[in-house]
């Protein structure tokens, strides 16, 4: 092979890698996703849901791992860590309404939004109905799942979803150890 078809080979493998990596980086398959997701909770919805079948839709198997084991060490006379619907942040709502999700992509594979929405309608315009969340994506199986949310609605209370996990299911685990 020649000198210039070495060279068009090498520029037409930098053109396609360039072109792949501008795809992985594309953060509206991610912001497709979680629209999706909160379509269902808006204007009175129902929400998602969060049982077993459900959850493998939205949830990274790894927070899936963490909730089992969370309601493991839990047993049944106690509440699990995440003991409301981590999607909005909420226990009850009658919808979600001013929508707006921001996604930037992190990496391959990887992306993190800022949603805010409003938990009662628009007649409420309280800050204490105010949801901030971010919202940490990873690509599993070619799917978008959530790794983690982290709620920002109270500045004094920000708290993320994974740490409340992994904390229970390590105060469990030392309170059983203690109690032998």
């Amino acid at each position: 092979m020649g000198n210039r078809a070495r060279l068009a080979a090498v520029f037409c493998c930098a053109a396609i890698l360039s072109s792949a990596c501008a795809r992985a980086q594309d953060p509206q398959p991610a912001k497709a996703f979680l629209t999706e997701i909160y379509q269902v909770y808006q204007h009175g919805g129902k929400g998602a849901n969060l049982r077993e079948s459900g959850a493998r839709r939205y949830f990274h198997s790894s927070v899936l791992e963490l909730l089992r084991e969370d309601a493991e060490a839990d047993g049944p006379e106690n509440v699990p860590a995440v003991d409301y619907d981590p999607i909005c942040g909420c226990q009850d709502w009658d919808g979600i309404w001013g929508l707006k999700i921001d996604v930037t992509a992190e990496s391959a594979g990887k992306a993190e939004a800022r949603v805010s929405f409003r938990l009662l309608g628009p007649n409420y315009n309280g800050r204490r109905f105010l949801k901030k969340l971010i919202v940490s994506l990873v690509a599993e199986r070619g799917q978008w799942r959530i790794y983690d949310i982290v709620d920002e609605s109270d500045q004094l209370q920000v708290f993320a979803m994974r740490k409340l996990l992994v904390d229970d299911i390590e105060s469990k685990r030392q309170g059983k150890a203690a109690v032998r």
